[in-house]
């Protein structure tokens, strides 16, 4: 049985686990760290597991992510538009990109192999965890002895299910229809039939992709235009107490880190799997925890937020909504405040998820 020695192992090679291997590399000036990113999927299945997202992300991310630029853009998003019952319509500019995800996922492994790592493509079997030491055992029989772990495997981890750690997750239905998009904006339309959710429709190319929570009852759809593939996934969102077990750091949806609010899981990945790389390059995985606690991606408004909507009808969904029939400005925030206090800690959370949630 062949055993591999590395400095750091990431498993997962989605949003953060790509951004982890990456900035290891790159920050690594003396190319003197073996970094490992390890991926279960096979070429075409990896494609068609990340073809399952909105694809949608905001030009801020790329400030997060420098010196990685903006590329393998499907369409420029300028704008977002809000359906919420009662006729209440709200739109706001957004300066954000539908990318095609499994490619630009794929640059940036590219880059990463460049740069000195190592890409594999095994499914990890069983981890043990002792002292200052990781082994991982594939189902190959192969193994590899590692001094630090990054999970980013998932919202179904199985590392973070093993080190006993629950996470929300929630599974999201989003179908691929043959139907020329309203292109450069996001649609979403509220309603209390989603929990606190949304459903949404996205430009993708010359099709449309339309989404929403899965429910246990069946929901009628209308679509105008052909279905040409349902998809469903699974997105780990809230947060955990501690992003940090031992030498083990977990980031991106193994972490629950998507946007409770959005459900927006790319940019909130792709920055923690920088902060671990950096605070792993400096022997002080505890830094990483601290940072992103600190951080504006975990403030707690966005889950009070989600679990405040989850609880509104129709009705209230309109209600709080109603100081920005004619708009979203100013006098309209001033207007939501003073008339109606109760839904404060709201409007907090719309802010600021618009700021960071994609």
């Amino acid at each position: 049985m062949h055993e591999t020695k590395c400095d750091v192992l990431i498993v997962g090679a989605g949003p953060a686990g790509c951004s982890a291997a990456f900035f290891s590399k790159l920050l690594d000036k003396n190319n003197s760290h073996e970094i490992i990113l390890l991926e279960r999927l096979d070429n075409d299945h990896y494609d068609r597991y990340h073809t399952m997202c909105g694809e949608g992300v905001s030009g801020e991310l790329f400030q997060d992510i420098a010196p990685i630029k903006p590329s393998c853009i499907i369409e420029k998003i300028d704008k977002i538009r809000e359906y919420w019952p009662e006729k209440v319509e709200l739109e706001m500019t957004m300066n954000g990109y539908i990318i095609d995800r499994p490619t630009f996922l794929n640059g940036i492994i590219d880059r990463f192999v460049r740069l000195g790592g190592k890409f594999i493509q095994e499914p990890l079997q069983d981890f043990i965890q002792r002292d200052d030491e990781i082994k991982v055992k594939m189902t190959t029989g192969e193994s590899i002895t590692t001094r630090y772990l990054i999970a980013a495997d998932g919202p179904n981890s199985f590392i973070r299910k093993k080190l006993g750690i629950a996470g929300r997750v929630k599974t999201l239905v989003q179908y691929v229809v043959e139907k020329e998009p309203e292109h450069n904006t996001l649609i979403f339309e509220y309603d209390e039939c989603w929990d606190g959710d949304y459903k949404w429709i996205f430009p993708h190319g010359a099709t449309t992709k339309v989404g929403f929570p899965f429910r246990t009852h069946r929901v009628r759809e209308p679509f105008e235009g052909t279905i040409l593939t349902k998809q469903a996934r699974k997105v780990a969102f809230g947060g955990l107490q501690n992003t940090v077990n031992g030498n083990i750091l977990l980031v991106g949806d193994a972490a629950c880190q998507s946007n409770p609010l959005t459900k927006g899981g790319i940019r909130p990945g792709m920055v923690a799997g920088r902060m671990a790389a950096e605070a792993l390059l400096t022997d002080n995985p505890r830094a990483y925890a601290e940072r992103w606690k600190r951080s504006v991606f975990a403030s707690p408004l966005f889950l009070h937020a989600f679990d405040r909507l989850k609880g509104m009808n129709n009705k209230e969904l309109a209600r709080h909504m109603a100081p920005f029939r004619k708009g979203v400005n100013a006098f309209s925030n001033i207007k939501a405040i003073l008339l109606y206090p109760e839904y404060f800690n709201l409007y907090k959370a719309y802010e600021l998820s618009n700021k960071v949630g994609w």
